[in-house]
């Protein structure tokens, strides 16, 4: 044996003892109070797999992922400052990440600059060594297993197999389901060798031990060691030694439990054992995890891919059935557009039973409205060319009188045994296949029908083909109530105008009736009452004569009495006048309408500026009395309404037309006097006008008053 000698200085003693470190087959490291490395010898790299290197200045519970060995060494601090040992056991990991337990030693080492904690790790004993590298290669196998798999419920039952005998003498994987019960997946061993009591156990009485079992492993999610289990009567009848229970936990759910079970072997499971139960068991709930999530993945995919599946026809069944309406609604349009570019009824059904005999293939049909008879006809149309078919259906008689009187359509793909439709009618011979559509008006009463027979290569008309001539029936009323609407507005036009011309004759005859009474009065007045008045008025005055020279209070008297008589007598040949003014027969319209408006000018004390324009112009009898019945009527209103202090009046006279001009400086009349209550005087006048074909019009000028203007048409030969 060689002699190595002793270092004399410092820095050789110190490599010295680091050789001497070295040389020992433990691991031996020293670490400030922080955890930090200081010391890391040869046998460490060996055990943990880092370097000096690679240790030094790293803190070891990084290094070894066990956060618990400083803890403990700082709590036992006091304990090293008395100069006594500190020892305890851990979980480590290695740098290839399998874990095992090893025990502590460690002494403080102190000196006036720091602080430092040796630490000596060392095997229990090389049964536990054994044991770790077993439990390191059943996690290594298990992660192996699990890390493809998908299946899992087959590897657990592996996994279960490969726990027996390294770990436990029995292993059995429990399992939550969906609905909330557990379910045994998988048990080793399973041979038929199996003692019946511990397998009735495991398998019946551990479920639902709420205490020591199962239940209470997975409400708690914590795990579950009985070291000595003979003190329990079933699981000692069982031969049970000792069992763990450890949950199966991930994020952060329960999935489930494994139980160990020690039983033949005679083994006692204890904090060592529970220690590499856990490290398995996380590392299988992690995989299973992932595996159930993969599998719920897998699923949802499957289901998603179905949905979008399912979604994409439903889609595609929609699109198309767009598409169906979009062609549908565009030749309903087309179809719309064309009934409703016409008011004729007849027009309108003809078209209306070709386009229904091309929309569904048919063969032949007609189309025809309600009347007080029932459902007729009058075209019959086959493979477009038309032929005259006359035929009324009363209601309940033959298919169109059905459909009248149910107000729904008829369709029949028998036709021969049909026994609604009339045989013995001509058109309904070699008929397979019918739809009658009613054509219902806004109020839901039969306006008309369309009949459409033989659907060309087919047996008969679809649901499709019903549906398609029901959604052309709206648009076909609306056409033939906007046609009937347009013939009742003609014919109420027209008996209107017939009225208005008949009472416009009867207003023409009153007038004419009117006037002729007026002559005979005035001529009564004039020639009657007026002679009496002036044979009155000379005997009066011979009278009156008399009595000057016998009384001269009543000479007086009787002058007064004569004076009365002249104004009697004026009065009654100013009445006369304006009942017919006979100058206008004598000397025309021009000279009446000047004495007119110097008589006017003298009542009211309104200034009147008479024009005329063509004096000496012969003008019809009828058109000259309008005209001045016109102006009276206008010098009336002006007097009443108008305040006017000057009235311009223009006659103008063409071989073509009368022309009076009123124009007043008043206040101007307002449009709501044009067309009141009151304004009868202006209808009148207009009235007069309108019956001789002329034209009548008035108009208030702002600031100016108002302007009345007639022109009547001068027709030859009057």
């Amino acid at each position: 044996m060689s002699s190595t000698p002793i270092p004399e200085s410092n820095d050789d003693r110190l490599r010295f003892e680091a050789q001497l470190l070295n040389a020992v087959e433990q691991a031996i490291l020293a670490v400030d109070l922080t955890g930090r490395i200081i010391f890391w010898n040869r046998f460490a790299e060996r055990l943990y797999g880092w370097t000096e290197d690679e240790a030094q200045g790293r803190n070891i519970a990084e290094l070894l992922a066990a956060p618990l060995l400083m803890e403990a060494a700082r709590a036992n601090l006091g304990q090293l400052r008395r100069g006594e040992n500190w020892s305890g056991e851990f979980l480590v990991q290695r740098r290839d990440g399998t874990t095992f337990v090893i025990r502590v030693n460690g002494t403080l080492i102190q000196d006036e600059k720091s602080t430092l904690i040796s630490i000596v790790a060392v095997s229990r004993d090389s049964t536990a060594q054994q044991q770790l590298h077993e439990a390191n290669r059943l996690l290594a196998e298990a992660s192996a297993r699990l890390a493809s798999a998908v299946d899992y419920e087959a590897q657990l039952t592996t996994l279960a197999q490969l726990a027996v005998p390294q770990l436990a003498d029995w292993c059995a994987v429990h399992l939550l389901q969906a609905d909330g019960t557990l379910e045994q997946v998988a048990v080793a061993p399973a041979g038929i060798g199996t003692p019946q009591a511990a397998h009735d156990w495991l398998q019946n009485y551990l479920p639902s031990d709420d205490v020591d079992g199962l239940p209470a492993v997975l409400r708690n999610g914590e795990p579950k060691l009985v070291s000595d289990a003979t003190a329990n009567q079933r699981a000692a009848a069982a031969a049970i030694n000792s069992y763990m229970i450890v949950p199966l936990i991930a994020r952060p759910q329960t999935l489930g439990a494994i139980t160990f079970v020690a039983t033949e072997s005679g083994r006692r499971f204890d904090l060592n054992a529970l220690a590499l139960a856990e490290n398995l068991v996380s590392h299988i709930a992690i995989y299973l995890d992932k595996a159930r999530l993969y599998r719920e993945s897998q699923r949802l995919n499957a289901e998603l891919e179905q949905r979008v599946s399912d979604r994409t026809a439903e889609l595609q069944a929609v699109v198309a059935q767009l598409k169906q309406s979009e062609a549908t609604i565009q030749t309903l349009f087309r179809i719309s557009k064309k009934l409703n570019a016409t008011l004729d009824v007849d027009v309108i059904l003809d078209e209306l039973a070709q386009e229904a005999i091309r929309i569904v293939n048919g063969d032949s049909g007609f189309a025809g409205l309600r009347t007080a008879a029932g459902m007729t006809v009058r075209k019959y149309f086959r493979q477009g060319t038309a032929s005259p078919f006359e035929y009324v259906w009363p209601p309940g008689h033959g298919i169109p009188g059905w459909v009248l009187q149910h107000k729904v359509p008829y369709g029949t793909s028998d036709a021969a045994h049909d026994p609604v439709m009339q045989h013995e009618l001509a058109i309904n011979a070699d008929i397979r296949s019918i739809i009658c559509t009613p054509i219902l008006s806004s109020f839901g009463e039969v306006l008309g029908y369309f009949d459409i027979r033989n659907k060309q290569d087919a047996e008969g008309f679809t649901v499709a083909d019903q549906e398609m001539l029901m959604a052309l029936a709206p648009a076909a009323s609306i056409a033939i109530q906007n046609a009937l609407a347009y013939q009742q507005r003609l014919s109420a036009e027209a008996e209107l105008q017939e009225s208005y011309e008949r009472l416009r004759a009867l207003a023409a005859n009153l007038e004419l009736v009117r006037e002729e009474e007026r002559t005979q009065i005035a001529r009564e007045l004039h020639d009657q009452l007026g002679q009496a008045l002036t044979a009155m008025k000379f005997d009066l005055a011979w009278l009156t004569d008399r009595l000057a020279d016998t009384d001269a209070a009543l000479g007086q008297r009787a002058k007064a009495v004569t004076a009365q008589m002249d104004t009697m007598i004026k009065t009654v040949r100013r009445i006369a006048t304006e009942l017919r003014p006979g100058m206008l027969d004598d000397l025309g319209l021009a000279a009446s309408i000047e004495w007119l408006a110097h008589d006017f000018e003298k009542r009211t004390g309104i200034v009147c500026e008479v024009t005329v324009s063509s004096p000496d112009l012969p003008l019809p009898r009828t058109s000259s009395l309008a005209l001045f019945r016109i102006f009276q009527e206008a010098l009336t209103n002006v007097a009443r309404h108008a305040g006017a202090q000057l009235i311009e009046v223009r006659l103008d006279a063409t071989p073509q037309a009368l022309t009076l001009q009123i124009h007043d400086d008043g206040r101007g009349i307002q449009a709501g006097e044009i067309a009141g209550l009151h304004s009868l005087g202006l209808l009148g006048m207009r009235e007069r006008a309108q019956r001789l074909g002329g034209t009548f019009d008035i108009r208030s000028v702002p600031g100016d008053g108002t302007i009345v203007t007639v022109s009547i048409p001068v027709k030859p030969g009057e």
